[in-house]
């Protein structure tokens, strides 16, 4: 009788790939800081010497962010800024708040030209 190998969760494997590319691991729930709302033209970025979120630049053409898209807090990534997320719900909400969510997937993303 052959064994059967077993693979590990998805929630598993996405922690697994988070944690070689951040310096600090996350919780599988977490807590999530939206930057930009679902829908906007305007592209909101967390100013890291005061700790607000300010207006980095309006996007003029048809292009809108499909989702709400923020950061995870205290995490480091690479490119020395927080982790990246989208977050899929049917409302926007506003910039600056914190919402609770769970990693689905992960998807890599090039930022000004690095993977």
């Amino acid at each position: 009788m052959s064994e059967k190998k077993s693979h590990p969760r998805l929630n598993e494997r996405i922690m697994s790939s988070l944690s070689k590319r951040c310096a600090e691991a996350i919780t599988f729930r977490s807590l999530q800081v939206v930057e930009i709302t679902k829908g906007s033209k305007v592209k909101y970025e967390l100013d890291k010497k005061t700790g607000l979120i300010k207006v980095d630049r309006v996007l003029y053409s048809s292009v809108v962010y499909p989702h709400n898209y923020g950061f995870i807090p205290r995490t480091l990534c690479e490119d020395g800024d927080p982790m990246d997320v989208l977050v899929l719900m049917q409302e926007p909400v506003i910039p600056g708040c914190f919402l609770r969510a769970r990693a689905i997937g992960l998807m890599p993303m090039i930022d000004q030209a690095k993977v």
